[in-house]
């Protein structure tokens, strides 16, 4: 466990900031602190949202007259278990198929990474956007449950290539290991060994190819915001001050996710910077906290220790490679 200190800390806090979102209903205000107009003593009014940091309001209020704080707050949960579940497929089926390409299916292997070659020169956010473009960039019909379903499968879609190849490379280099050729020697079918040999590696490793899908999943999500295309689709309420009666409203999230948060501010970021700085804190705060736990597991894997200076050294223990200390099996001639 002290090898973790990081990852148990950083887990920790957004555990915490998960269930306090979660259980906003239970304490936090029904309206998120609404303020509309404030007036003098005669009526007047003399002053308008959107209200900048105050002691009533220490992140502002948005537009429409909503604190920002407790938006950021209600809409913690969608933004952190959307990424949380696209990472987690991602590795899933990119672990599944990756390991199908290394042993049963070799001869696909050149054709899977020659066709997504292609991919790497061609942004994630343009293919999102591309895709996302019918379902999400006007105002339709269309349920939230089955809207926010598709948005979940176009990003699994986008990681899943990643995730396959990284599968595909630990498991060639698996397969070249000592262990692995003599159980093959002693006619162990692939079945046996990708289930007792290959999988408890690929698992740890699992974590690693997690962390980093989120990182990816996150800032994706925040770049979607940013061209108006909200996870769980718009608010057919449009933003106050900003409509024109005779056209449609203007976007605004449904589900006052972060990435919305700040797709629906950013025409104010000149007159209220605070209501795109507010969400853009909040994934600066989660994208500091998952990079420095993958950080900690890159080192725990690759057997670095950082010092009290910050400088990583080896270990003192035996070299390890996948895991396994190298001296556990003898080599053998395979002829």
């Amino acid at each position: 466990m002290s090898k973790y200190k990081k990852t148990i800390i950083g887990s920790t806090i957004l555990l915490l900031i998960l269930l306090a979102s979660c259980l906003y209903p239970l304490y936090g205000p029904t309206n998120f602190n609404h303020m509309n107009f404030i007036e003098d003593n005669h009526g007047n009014v003399i002053g308008k949202p959107p209200f900048p940091p105050s002691v009533s309001h220490l992140f502002g209020t948005s537009r429409n007259g909503e604190d920002m704080f407790w938006l950021l707050l209600y809409g913690a949960k969608f933004t952190l278990i959307t990424s949380f579940t696209v990472a987690l497929l991602r590795v899933l089926f990119g672990g599944v198929f990756g390991l199908f390409l290394s042993l049963w299916a070799p001869f696909l292997k050149s054709l899977f990474k020659d066709f997504f070659l292609a991919f790497r020169y061609i942004p994630s956010l343009l293919i999102a956007v591309i895709l996302m473009a019918p379902i999400v960039g006007n105002f339709n019909d269309v349920p939230i449950a089955s809207l926010v379903t598709c948005q979940i499968i176009i990003l699994v879609f986008l990681g899943i290539p990643t995730a396959t190849l990284m599968t595909v490379d630990i498991t060639d280099e698996l397969l070249k290991t000592s262990f692995v050729q003599s159980s093959f020697l002693m006619g162990a079918s692939k079945f046996h060994i990708a289930r007792r040999q290959l999988l408890p590696f690929i698992c740890s490793y699992s974590v690693l190819f997690m962390v980093q899908q989120l990182l990816s999943t996150l800032q994706i999500i925040m770049h979607l915001g940013i061209f108006g295309y909200f996870l769980g689709g718009l608010n057919r309420a449009g933003i106050f001050g900003w409509d024109d009666p005779q056209g449609p409203p203007t976007p605004a999230t449904l589900s006052f996710e972060w990435a919305g948060l700040i797709g629906q501010g950013f025409k104010d970021f000149n007159l209220a910077p605070w209501t795109v700085f507010t969400p853009v804190l909040g994934f600066f705060l989660v994208i500091v906290i998952v990079n420095m736990i993958k950080k900690e597991i890159e080192n725990n894997i690759l057997g670095l220790e950082t010092t009290k200076w910050g400088k990583k050294r080896k270990q003192a223990s035996s070299v390890k490679q996948f895991g396994v200390p190298l001296n556990t099996f003898e080599l053998i001639n395979k002829e």
